[in-house]
């Protein structure tokens, strides 16, 4: 971490679609959760405080799956990688986010909240439901991480690029 950095963790909406992707990634399992956790705060190094970053999103991932575990959801990979869309593209149920802000960038550095993981925990439950009752978006079905242009910097570490395969690059 730089000291530029110092103080300047997350926005709530990004340590939400950060613990999302993250659960995404250990129910896809290529990873244990904690090992997971901390590669995914260390990619956010340049842009963001990681420091406790590991540890809460552990537990933000935690929470995720334990609330998983306690409700019907027929798709769980569908639910996650809409609710990233969903922190991407509204603020609440009922407002959608302004990407490019009048007095500063969303994206900015901010104090760390010390009740993030309950807010995000508690931001995807009440998504989850939204949607079961039709009272939430699902992400839509043609919607790639590339289309959150405003976002790109954030998007870019939470779906980096497959790595190139030398085998194809020699043909």
């Amino acid at each position: 971490m730089s000291n530029a950095n110092a103080g300047k963790h997350p926005p709530q909406f990004v340590f939400d679609m950060i613990v999302a992707q993250t659960a995404r990634a250990f129910l896809d399992g290529y990873s244990a959760a904690d090992d997971l956790a901390k590669v995914e705060a260390d990619k956010f190094s340049a842009l963001y405080d990681i420091e406790g970053l590991p540890v809460d999103i552990l537990a933000g991932v935690e929470r995720f799956l334990v609330f998983i575990g306690s409700v019907e959801i027929s798709d769980v990979d569908l639910i996650l990688s809409s609710f990233v869309w969903y922190s991407a593209n509204f603020e609440n149920l009922t407002t959608a986010r302004k990407k490019k802000s009048l007095f500063g960038n969303p994206l900015k550095g901010r104090p760390k909240d010390p009740a993030r993981v309950f807010i995000a925990a508690s931001a995807f439950k009440t998504y989850t439901y939204g949607v079961g009752s039709r009272r939430a978006p699902v992400r839509p079905v043609d919607w790639t991480p590339k289309d959150e242009v405003e976002f790109e910097p954030i998007f870019s570490l939470l779906y980096p690029p497959p790595p190139e395969d030398p085998a194809l690059t020699s043909i």
